[in-house]
């Protein structure tokens, strides 16, 4: 058990994250004291204390085990760049970093983002810029202020540099359509999407009717808006349990506004082999699809059975090959820090996908969610530093070897190594919609239940629509959301 005791500030969501880096299974309680002796000596306590002395902001942190002080670390926020402008920010990050610094002397560890827990590393560096820092300067802040490692720095600048080339002043007027399809054949152990498994034939067709009935009017909302449709997004669940006339359904409410052939990208996340046949393929590429996901996540026949998934490696490859017959650009998930997986198997399956060599790879580290089967049934959370380490180093080895280059990158809380989701791709193959959403550089306006729409405004400022999560009140609410999208566009 941890005490943590907060003096000068309420930052609880910051110092409970900035704990979450190095260790998901230690239990905390906060509290909130004015003097150091009111704390309990039992036991480990961790002491942060934010003050202000001549016109400078401090943050001290200090780690004590039954009252014996181990270690102390203070920052003030004249060594604080980016966020000199934004006290609340300047103050918070004082806080995680001088707690984030007592941490990894008492667990001997280095994470390779330092303080960072946020998702969007990269915007890091875009609002960096957008505020005139010179490359140094930046440079300083990633090391100085979040105390990343210097591999990580180079990494970020390298994705930045294909990212910069979809970074214009037209976008505010674009948009990006995603269509949710809450469905799949059945459940990752390591998911927690909303989804249902194996749903009855007519409460899919109850859920299509309203579904189409927002992608239309949310359409219909962009065009009175003026604005321009630059990509579109199929995403689940698995879209691709859905049939051939389903699948029509759904690109007749878009085809009826636009001509797809000249959209620049149309994703649709086929995701599982199991759900393909030449037929589906087929109704995909009538409809203008140019881009698909086949997402085996490992190439190990062993883990495939352990994460619940339904068909084989040699379905993947055969899928695979159909899917490019046909004629589509292909993405491949893979994911890092599977249940019983080490280096090797991923070497084994990182080797298969490059020899199929797709146009991207999405390399995701596994992350503990709260609603999936894999973190109910987990005793303990383990954060694997070393071994997704090793992990990401054959795969960047093995990628940038074979002719993939980084292009996006983000990272979720509670995962493994701390470290992150990233893809790679070949050159000039990259997909937009993946950098838009991630970098949040434009409207995204997301159809289907689950779905978050990311609403541009004029204030650069992205205001969000969250769509219901139950199949029932997505049904009988549809009004609601679409009265909302009415309101911020």
């Amino acid at each position: 058990m941890l005490k943590f005791y907060l003096t000068g500030h309420n930052f609880e969501y910051e110092s409970r994250n900035a704990l979450r880096v190095f260790d998901l299974n230690l239990h905390y309680i906060i509290k909130y004291c004015d003097i150091l002796s009111d704390i309990d000596k039992e036991g480990l306590s961790l002491v942060s204390i934010l003050k202000e002395k001549d016109d400078t902001i401090l943050a001290e942190a200090y780690l004590y085990n039954n009252g014996a002080l181990l270690y102390h670390a203070i920052f003030n926020s004249e060594e604080i760049l980016l966020e000199s402008n934004n006290e609340k920010k300047l103050k918070k990050t004082l806080v995680v970093k001088s707690i984030h610094n007592v941490l990894k002397k008492y667990y001997n560890v280095e994470p390779d983002y330092g303080i960072l827990t946020g998702v969007r590393v990269i915007k890091i560096l875009i609002t960096a810029k957008n505020n005139l820092k010179s490359d140094d300067e930046i440079n300083r802040i990633l090391k100085g202020t979040y105390e990343i490692k210097d591999d990580k720095i180079k990494l970020l600048w390298n994705i930045l540099e294909i990212e910069s080339k979809y970074i214009t002043a037209e976008q505010k007027n674009n948009y990006n359509l995603y269509v949710g399809i809450p469905f799949c054949p059945s459940k990752c152990s390591y998911c927690s999407f909303t989804s249902f498994v194996n749903t009855k034939e007519d409460k899919v067709n109850i859920y299509l009717k309203s579904l189409i009935y927002e992608i239309e009017k949310t359409i219909e909302l962009a065009l009175k808006k003026g604005m321009n449709l630059n990509t579109v997004y199929i995403g689940g669940g698995t879209p691709s349990v859905l049939n051939e006339a389903q699948i029509d359904l759904i690109f007749s409410s878009i085809k009826k506004y636009y001509d797809l052939t000249k959209i620049k990208e149309v994703t649709f996340e086929a995701g599982r082999p199991d759900t393909l046949s030449r037929e589906k393929l087929e109704c995909l590429k009538r409809n203008h699809v140019n881009r698909i996901s086949i997402n085996p996540q490992t190439m190990n026949e062993k883990t495939l059975n352990l994460i619940g998934r339904s068909h084989t490696i040699d379905d993947i490859i055969q899928k695979y090959k159909l899917s490019r017959e046909i004629g589509f650009a292909i993405n491949m998930d893979v994911i890092l820090g599977l249940t019983g997986e080490d280096e090797s198997d991923v070497k084994n399956t990182i080797t298969e996908i490059v020899k199929l060599k797709p146009e991207n790879i999405t390399v995701h580290s596994l992350s503990y969610k709260k609603k999936s089967e894999l973190t109910r049934e987990t005793q303990e959370m383990s954060k694997d530093y070393d071994l997704m380490a090793k992990m990401h180093e054959v795969v960047n080895e093995k990628c940038q070897s074979s002719g993939y280059n980084p292009y996006y990158m983000y990272r979720q809380k509670n995962i493994k190594g701390n470290s992150e989701n990233i893809g790679f791709t070949l050159p000039k193959k990259e997909c937009i919609y993946n950098m838009i959403i991630i970098e949040e550089l434009e409207t995204i306006l997301a159809c289907g239940l689950g779905g978050s729409s990311k609403i541009l405004q004029d204030n650069g400022r992205h205001e969000p629509v969250r769509n219901f999560k139950s199949l029932e009140e997505y049904n009988s609410r549809i009004h609601e959301i679409i009265n909302k999208k009415i309101e911020l566009l």
